[in-house]
């Protein structure tokens, strides 16, 4: 040891510059050490240890805590009635920030009495202790109201932990974080138990003289929030929805007061400040390095828990509904309308109140999903449609409608969960459910070509499953925008083939129109449907034409980034179908057709307009729209504000020459529409 740090002080690096020479702290830490011997801190094997040097062990990173080691801190310190407050607000904070995505170990777990539980129950305190506190801080708030509502925060972590973990679709690290540091979360300690002694806080709060009568009210709306929200996460949603509705507006009741009081401030000295180390971490059983989440004000808080609230509010309406259709529309409206996102909680709820697993809506089984499905798009139930097959079918071999309900089940139940997937899961399931619906599409083709009888709801299954089909391509093309995965010379080609999927669609919908009656709902939500996809289709031709120019020159670089782009279309799995896909991804027919369009861009954007300001002005949201009648109007509203930044789009052919895409359109799926851009000026 000796002989190294010779050699380390013969050369010193950086020797003149402004560095400090540590030789001799090292040589001085290092005076007890053994040579012979491994020294091993706690959760930290040898194994991890050797890892460390080749990819970077995060936990040797953490830091250097100081001689004086963490910092101290006393449990049983007096607190005023503002300083309770001011950590439980801070503990809601950062739970919020945890529902949002973060580790426990940088947010929850970072408050210090979650680790002194036991020391300040009452049960284990002389009396002589809690008589003879500070009046103006009696020890009542630490025992009676702090303790009981770390419990409730606790608790509450455990059942959002426990519906996280079960659900297959919400996966860990992408949209929420599991790692628990081998915390205790009171796994074992039952709700009505902690519910318990909330209510016995929030009596001791409203009738003890130890209380200022200044501190009651809002000690207490933050003790029956907390109430509220462990009620909420412990109630089953799709069987008790009176008690469900009760709690919601409870927990509404307490985010309103508390919004409207001034923030509660504390001195800078306060003994509150110790009730959080941000740097708890290093001493957890975690391999995470530091992190430090700097927490809003507590307006910022406000504002989470009542995007939390609102969102539970939307599942629990969705419990109510029994139309699949109702589901898809709202599940696809929480992806196009730029609201706060909901937690991964609350997405994880919306699945497992569709499909626990067993039954549809916790009640229905598989075979009435294809009939409601079935009836929502062509008024026939799959019972009758099946048995209308079965009645007229002339072929020896037996008609494949076991084979497409075993694919149907499937896609039925899966399209309506993903939708409570985060954006980019989404659309990689769309991607693997469209080889599914073409597997569907194929089968249904059988069937229709043994009838052959056009009159037959049978001849028009293949539009419909056609129809499916075409609804995920549409949304993997869009969503690209959304997620800007386009490359600028990726984008025309994207406009491109998205308008010629949607022109499919349309079709798709024109022949099922006319079997559809006309005062029925599905008839009212296809043609609903239809004039948007024209809308749609109108926008995506307009701005294709106008980035024309983005189109690369270099055959050999177009065609790579096509591949790579489009190879969810071309999957081996299509091989084994006999009918081959519809509206195959066309590099050639794309490169063929860039000087077909007669038509100017401003046109395109005028007859959107058009069919737009129709649809708004007739109050049109489709049959089975809902209670998300305003979202889809406010949907419409949005591409009515895109065909208004699109209106200075060239109005001649001749025009697009002079039109510079690159400088004059903007896209900004963050703060503009998601799909679209705008029209700005060019810079001088």
């Amino acid at each position: 040891m000796d002989s190294v740090l010779d050699m380390a002080m013969s050369s010193l690096p950086g020797d003149g510059i402004a560095f400090e020479d540590v030789t001799d702290l090292f040589a001085q830490a290092s005076q007890d050490m053994n040579s012979e011997t491994m020294y091993l801190m706690d959760g930290f094997t040898l194994m991890d240890a050797m890892s460390a040097f080749e990819i970077g062990e995060p936990r040797l990173d953490t830091g250097f805590v100081g001689e004086d080691g963490p910092p101290s801190f006393n449990p049983l310190a007096p607190l005023l009635p503002e300083e309770v407050c001011w950590i439980l607000d801070r503990a809601l904070g950062y739970e919020m920030e945890w529902q949002a995505g973060n580790m426990l170990a940088h947010t929850v777990f970072t408050l210090t009495y979650i680790y002194h539980l036991s020391d300040i129950e009452t049960d284990s305190m002389l009396p002589a202790f809690l008589t003879e506190s500070d009046p103006d801080r009696p020890i009542e708030l630490i025992t009676c109201v702090l303790g009981p509502c770390v419990q409730g925060l606790l608790k509450c972590v455990d059942l959002t932990w426990r519906d996280l973990q079960n659900n297959d679709l919400i996966e860990d690290t992408e949209d929420w974080q599991s790692d628990r540091c081998e915390v205790p979360v009171l796994e074992g300690v039952p709700v009505q138990f902690v519910i318990e002694k909330l209510n016995w806080a929030a009596r001791f709060v409203a009738t003890s003289p130890r209380v200022p009568d200044k501190w009651r009210k809002p000690l207490g709306a933050r003790i029956l929030l907390r109430k509220a929200l462990l009620e909420l996460l412990n109630t089953n949603l799709c069987r008790l929805h009176v008690k469900y509705q009760s709690l919601l507006d409870q927990a509404r009741d307490c985010i309103l007061y508390l919004k409207s009081q001034p923030p509660v401030e504390i001195s800078k000295d306060s003994a509150a400040h110790s009730a959080f180390d941000p740097y708890i971490s290093r001493r957890l059983n975690t391999s995470v390095p530091v992190r430090v989440i700097p927490l809003g004000p507590p307006s910022e808080t406000w504002d989470r828990v009542r995007t939390l609230i609102e969102s539970l509010q939307e599942v629990k309406r969705l419990t109510l509904c029994q139309n699949p259709t109702t589901w898809e529309i709202a599940g696809k409206l929480r992806v196009w309308l730029k609201d706060a996102p909901r937690p991964a909680y609350v997405r994880s709820l919306a699945q497992t109140s569709f499909y626990n697993g067993l039954l549809i809506l916790d009640q229905y089984s598989f075979t009435w999903t294809l009939d409601q499905l079935f009836a929502e798009v062509t008024g026939h139930t799959w019972t009758n449609l099946a048995a209308a097959i079965k009645a007229t079918w002339k072929s020896p071999t037996a008609p494949p409608i076991p084979q497409i309900e075993r694919h149907l089940y499937k896609l039925a139940i899966s399209q309506v969960k993903s939708l409570w997937l985060n954006p980019p899961r989404l659309r990689r399931y769309m991607m693997r459910s469209v080889v599914d619906w073409h597997t569907v599409y194929d089968f249904s083709l059988d069937i229709a070509n043994t009838i052959r009888d056009e009159g037959h709801i049978a001849a028009k299954l293949p539009r419909i499953i056609a129809s499916f089909r075409l609804e995920a391509m549409r949304e993997i093309t869009l969503s690209g925008f959304q997620l800007e995965l386009y490359a600028p010379p990726e984008r025309p080609h994207a406009y491109w083939y998205t308008a010629k999927v949607i022109e499919a669609h349309i079709e798709c919908y024109d022949d099922i129109l006319p079997t559809l009656a006309k005062d029925s709902k599905p008839y009212e939500e296809t043609l609903y449907r239809q004039r948007v996809l024209l809308a749609l289709s109108a926008l995506c031709t307009a701005v294709y034409l106008v980035t024309i120019p983005m189109i690369p020159l270099d055959w050999e670089e177009v065609q790579p980034a096509f591949e790579r782009r489009y190879k969810w279309a071309f999957r081996p799995e299509y091989q084994r179908c006999r009918a081959a896909p519809l509206v195959q991804p066309d590099l050639y027919e794309f490169m063929r057709g860039i000087d077909d369009e007669n038509l100017p861009p401003r046109e395109h954007v005028q007859f959107a307009k058009s069919i737009l300001t129709e649809l708004v002005a007739s109050g049109c949201a489709g049959g089975w729209v809902g209670q998300w009648a305003p979202e889809r109007v406010r949907f419409l509203k949005g591409l009515l504000s895109i065909c208004e930044n699109l209106a200075a789009l060239p109005d001649s052919i001749e025009g697009l020459e002079f039109f510079d895409p690159k400088k004059e359109l903007k896209w900004d799926p963050v703060n503009g529409h998601p799909w679209f851009p705008a029209v700005v000026e060019p810079p001088s």
